[in-house]
């Protein structure tokens, strides 16, 4: 019995590891960081470059260059909600294709969801998965090593080594929020954790404790069985 629901557990995280892993190998691939680097405006890349702050940047990237992508979609012509249709795509290029569809009028909305960063620097649309995963890309094409880190409930963000230290950093939130404000989703968002993971090409953190006030309720319920070690071991193997 054991055997089955621990193959049911790590199951469930199979694809998103794939996913995370694919976006982190990309984020050591100088031709594709030095093609996101483009979009950046001189005037701050050269703030960035000079480490002089991230602030301009973060205020550029969610206002000036990124467009979101609501969950719930209404038709322009009959202000009526859409219906959505999810089409599954491959591992590699397009993780999955929402079609938006309007039930009156039959008008029709695309959304791919890509993998490959490149096509969401072409496209400058999503939700907090795109909006991190190329926030991060520019981040590492100006030398500043940085990671995604995913809560598995549903949102996820990025961590930048500065001054050796691993500092959150959240695209879709206004500044000052979007900076260094780990506990922001527990305290604001009522976030209950379980695992919050940070992830690397080759391997993952377990960053839990960075993001909340109650380590000691989560820690409790992990005396039982803590499976972050077979998770790590899991995401060596995808």
């Amino acid at each position: 019995m054991f055997g089955n629901n621990l193959d049911q557990f790590t199951s469930s995280f199979v694809d998103i590891f794939k996913f995370y892993k694919r976006i982190s190998e990309q984020y050591t691939d100088h031709m594709i960081l030095d093609s996101v680097k483009q979009s950046v405006p001189d005037k701050i890349l050269k703030l960035c470059l000079d480490h002089q702050s991230l602030i301009p940047l973060l205020y550029w990237f969610k206002n000036d260059l990124m467009k979101w992508m609501p969950k719930e979609v209404q038709c322009s012509s009959c202000n009526m909600q859409m219906k959505v249709q999810v089409i599954d795509g491959d591992s590699t290029i397009l993780r999955k294709t929402e079609v938006h569809s309007c039930g009156k009028c039959g008008s029709s909305i695309i959304f791919p969801r890509y993998v490959k960063i490149q096509k969401i620097a072409e496209t400058k649309i999503g939700r907090c998965s795109e909006w991190s995963i190329l926030f991060g890309a520019i981040l590492n094409s100006l030398s500043l090593q940085t990671r995604i880190v995913h809560d598995f409930l549903d949102h996820c963000w990025n961590e930048s080594l500065i001054n050796n230290k691993w500092i959150h950093l959240d695209s879709t939130l206004n500044y000052p929020i979007s900076f260094n404000h780990p506990y922001y989703y527990e305290q604001n968002w009522g976030k209950d954790y379980e695992y919050v993971l940070a992830f690397s090409a080759n391997s993952i953190e377990d960053v839990t404790r960075c993001y909340t006030e109650k380590w000691h309720m989560i820690k409790k319920r992990r005396e039982k069985e803590d499976k972050t070690d077979i998770l790590k071991k899991l995401y060596s193997r995808v």
